[in-house]
């Protein structure tokens, strides 16, 4: 069986750690392009158009914001986590991730991911810094995330997770939000990369078909 995962490099780390028993190519997609999901959709069918030679590629991805919407496969099966976005992925399961929203809605969730890449919350806040100056560039962070009411870290076995954290807890100094922190449960993320793909978890489009929006909000 050849392999192909398409994933947000929030969650490379993670993924990179895993060894499954069949060779699994890896590609992964800045974590900006989740700011935009009509250019995140854009880019993920792209991708996909351009594949060939795998029995099945993998979107380590969600719906994010209707990104994954109307997504066709090519001639490989097509499997995507039946979740809305990345956090449930390094929670365990939608419920799991449900569970801790309804606890507390305003959250801002982060771990070691969020911090790699050029479109990371520390490198945008410094691009706004460099152009306004601290004082107004954390005042328009706040205004920003006036909705929220914590920050929450995800413990996900990071090699440099206590640079992260420490990084958190300044985050939510910076907006003023409390900061808590949890442990995170990779067995969605080590099934993304080892199987098995079933259908409570996973959404499986046969070769040539195409994602629908409500495949996400139905369990199998």
């Amino acid at each position: 069986m050849t392999i192909k995962i398409i994933a947000c490099e929030v969650m490379k780390e993670e993924l990179r750690a895993i060894q499954p028993e069949h060779p699994v190519d890896f590609e992964f997609i800045s974590m900006g392009l989740h700011l935009y999901p009509e250019k995140l959709g854009k880019e993920l069918q792209k991708i996909l158009a351009g594949i060939d030679g795998y029995d099945r590629v993998i979107l380590a991805v969600g719906l994010c914001g209707g990104a994954a919407k109307n997504l066709k496969a090519g001639n490989f099966t097509l499997t995507i986590p039946r979740v809305h976005d990345c956090i449930p992925l390094l929670l365990g399961s939608q419920e799991e991730f449900e569970k801790t929203r309804m606890a507390e809605k305003g959250t801002l969730y982060l771990s070691c991911g969020w911090f790699s890449g050029d479109r990371s919350f520390t490198a945008d806040f410094e691009r706004v810094r460099q152009k306004y100056g601290e004082k107004k560039a954390s005042s328009i962070y706040k205004r920003m995330y006036d909705s929220y009411r914590q920050v929450l870290f995800i413990h996900t076995g990071h090699p440099q997770e206590a640079e992260c954290l420490q990084r958190s807890q300044q985050i939510s100094e910076l907006l003023q939000l409390s900061h808590q922190a949890i442990r995170g449960d990779l067995q969605y993320i080590e099934k993304i990369a080892a199987g098995p793909w079933d259908e409570k978890y996973f959404i499986n489009i046969p070769p040539q078909g195409s994602i629908d929006e409500s495949f996400f909000f139905t369990r199998a």
